[in-house]
């Protein structure tokens, strides 16, 4: 019919509308805005509306009942649509029509046509009197319009339980080869129906009724009931079966309304799919903007877990790493024990081959799935899933983990080159703060004090220590190093092991003393030990300890082996430099300071303390010595006298050669008094201490702040005064001026 179709009331038809309006307007979004109506080929019977209708709204209804046609169809108007599905013949054999005036989009047409022909289901249905059927509109009504499987099975148990009936109902879903059952009327247990071929080829080819078989053939069980099964069927495969138990095989010709009810189950069940694979695309989904939001492994590790048990809550899983990565300690991570007599081959296959491998345990119904953690660059680990009561994985449920392990794999290589980035660019800036450091020309032992609160810092390391090794085969410490070091008593337990360096020349990495049967230091379990070494010649070299086993990554050791290479020329140089600086200052014969650097230390102290005293010395009769004994012999004498100073003073004390056979010393911040005490303490010591005996003559001088005149010449001038006077009067005596 084409033209104006006219609206005429119908109480009957009213009534079904508003109740199927109401439901759909409390639970279906998507609807709202929309006008529903129930039509005759001849006029509309009634008209119900839902939500606010706008004017754009109202102008579609206008035009679509100008242009209406009785027939299933798809009508447009601008962003509108008019989907119109028949009902049935009623009572009368008049033809009906339910339709729907919505806006929707061109996608969204089949899943609206779906529901609505559903809905003409029930209507239909409802025209009737159904006493002892169960029409669509209730089902839908029980379950609250939620186009499920689950639901619709949950529902349409709940109806049959309403009803007097002499069957039990049992709904029944494909799984792993089998019938499961999800539900029954009676609320007994019932076991699993195994779907041979034999009987998947009678179900699939199923007319309009039931088939109907005795329990021995389907369970193998003796008894008189009757299974009349109508099986849900997508894609020519058996997805789930509606049972019914008769206990008399006439019962089973009163089902034939239950036809009515399959393609609404077959519609859930296609529901039920897409929404568990929306619901993995929008875990996949968040878990991918997870993995992209952080940088961190043991959140990358925790989110790939709890992932499987959103979809999989019964799933066991566990991670098996390869990497020595830092995790939470609620994470079930396992040892990845690869190429032992413990590993698991299974899972050992899956990291080599980069493909998901399973392994059934037959004895215990038990399934093991392992999915590799694969990046780009490689496999990081394997997720090893466990199932129980499984008797096979659906292809789907593999793919999906797949994908999910891929994700996670290439979420934990992104982790970790970006944590190897970091980690290296710390590095880069150790080294350069190093070579920064050994360029600034400070003293030896401030370099080497630098170095050993990097190596700290950077390593863990709880002791540090320096060490250069002589020409007379001994080694020492150099200043800067950690205090353990320094002990003369750590140096004796040292020597085995700087026998090892010496004799191997290689660095040497030690994660537990214990196993290697190494013994370092008492009670240090983790050792580094890297030799300093420079044109081929071994120069010395550092160690880091711990007491820890495995406190040292092998990372730490190769960058200790770096910052040991890249500061061994300087550390050599610097010594070199300091040793000219000591030539320089020093007297070759008695390695005494020089006269040019006692009188700068007495210039500095001059204007910086508050006091000082200068002792002047010269060895009686030295000429005597010399024609008596030889120039040799008097070298000898000066070099044993010197010795005797160095043996009696501090080491803020600054011993001299003057020149010849004097020699000197100042004491800064030294009252006179003591300075007295200090002279004849070297006076008596030098006539005991000699071969051949000499004595000295020693004059003494000292300044105050309160000599304003003071000065080096002035503080020479008087100890040389009081020497010439020691001399005249005897010699081997002190003069103080």
């Amino acid at each position: 019919m084409n033209g104006y179709i006219k609206y005429e009331a119908s109480n009957k038809y009213e009534d079904i509308l508003r109740r199927v309006v109401a439901r759909i307007s409390a639970n279906q979004s998507f609807f709202t805005p929309a006008v529903f109506f129930i039509a005759t080929e001849t006029n509309i019977t009634s008209i119900n509306e839902i939500g606010y209708i706008p004017k754009s709204l109202v102008e579609a209804k206008t035009f679509f009942h100008q242009h209406f046609i009785p027939e299933t169809i798809s009508s447009p108007y601008e962003d509108y649509r008019q989907i119109v599905v028949p009902i049935v013949a009623d009572q009368n054999g008049e033809t009906l029509f339910l339709g729907v005036i919505v806006q929707c989009t061109t996608e969204s047409i089949p899943f609206i046509s779906q529901y609505v022909e559903a809905l003409s289901n029930g209507i239909g249905s409802s025209l009737y009197d159904t006493k002892y059927e169960i029409t669509t509109e209730e089902l839908l009504l029980e379950a609250n319009y939620k186009m499920e499987f689950s639901r619709l099975a949950g529902s349409f148990i709940e109806c049959c339980s309403k009803k007097q009936r002499d069957y039990e109902l049992v709904i029944y879903k494909y799984k792993e080869k089998k019938l499961s059952p999800v539900g029954s009327s009676a609320q007994q247990l019932h076991s699993d129906i195994v779907l041979t071929k034999d009987l998947a080829a009678l179900l699939l080819h199923r007319t309009e009724n039931a088939v109907v078989l005795k329990a021995e053939q389907l369970t193998g069980e003796v008894d008189e009931r009757k299974f009349a099964i109508f099986p849900i069927v997508l894609e020519g495969e058996i997805v789930a079966a509606i049972v019914f138990i008769l206990s008399r095989l006439e019962h089973a010709s009163s089902l034939a309304w239950v036809n009515k009810l399959v393609p609404l189950f077959q519609r859930g069940f296609e529901q039920e799919k897409l929404n568990e694979d929306e619901k993995r695309k929008d875990i996949l989904m968040l878990v991918t903007k997870k993995f992209h939001s952080t940088m961190d492994i043991a959140e990358v590790l925790g989110e790939i877990v709890a992932a499987i048990k959103r979809v999989y809550p019964s799933f066991l899983v566990h991670l098996l790493i390869s990497q020595e990565w830092k995790a939470k300690d609620d994470l079930p991570i396992k040892p990845f024990m690869y190429g032992s007599d413990q590993g698991n081959g299974k899972a050992e296959q899956a990291y080599l081959s980069g493909r998901i491998q399973v392994e059934h345990e037959a004895d215990n119904g038990t399934i093991f799935l392992y999915a590799p953690l694969k990046g780009k660059q490689g496999v990081y680990g394997v997720m090893e899933i466990q199932t129980v009561g499984y008797s096979d994985i659906p292809k789907e449920e593999i793919d999906f983990i797949k994908m999910l392990a891929d994700t996670g794999g290439i979420a934990l290589e992104n982790a970790e080159l970006f944590q190897q980035s970091r980690k290296l660019i710390r590095d880069l800036q150790l080294i350069n703060e190093t070579s920064h450091q050994l360029n600034l020309n400070l003293r030896l032992s401030d370099t080497i004090n630098f170095m050993t609160q990097q190596i700290t810092e950077s390593f863990g390391a709880e002791q540090v220590g320096f060490f250069i090794f002589q020409t007379n085969g001994e080694f020492i410490v150099l200043e800067g190093s950690s205090e353990l070091f320094c002990q003369k008593s750590v140096h004796i337990d040292l020597e085995s092991f700087m026998l090892k360096i010496k004799r191997e020349k290689d660095s040497i990495f030690i994660g537990d003393t214990d196993l290697q049967d190494v013994n370092v230091l008492q009670g240090f379990k983790s050792v580094l030990a890297v030799p300093m070494i420079q044109n081929k010649e071994l120069k010395g070299v550092v160690i880091a300890v711990h007491r820890n086993t495995n406190h040292f990554s092998f990372d730490n050791f190769k960058l200790l082996q770096s910052l040991v290479h890249h500061s061994t020329l300087a550390f050599t140089n610097s010594m070199l430099h300091e040793e000219l600086e000591k030539l320089v200052i020093t007297d070759h014969l008695t390695r005494l300071y020089s006269r040019n650097y006692l009188d700068e230390c007495i210039q500095e102290s001059l204007m910086k303390e508050n006091q000082g005293t200068f002792l002047l010395l010269d060895i009686d009769n030295f000429k005597k010595v010399n024609d008596t004994y030889g120039h040799q012999v008097g070298d000898d004498i000066i070099i044993q006298v010197a010795n005797v100073l160095k043996r009696n003073i501090r080491n803020d004390d600054i011993a001299a050669r003057w020149g010849g056979e004097e020699l000197a010393i100042y004491f800064p911040e030294i009252e006179i008094e003591v300075g007295l005490d200090i002279a004849y303490r070297i006076l008596r010591a030098v006539e005991l201490e000699t071969s051949p005996r000499v004595t000295v003559s020693i004059g003494l001088s000292y300044w105050t702040n309160n000599d304003s005149k003071r000065s080096l010449q002035k503080l020479f001038t008087l100890a040389d005064q009081g020497l010439y006077v020691a001399k005249e009067t005897g010699k081997n005596r002190v003069v103080v001026k």
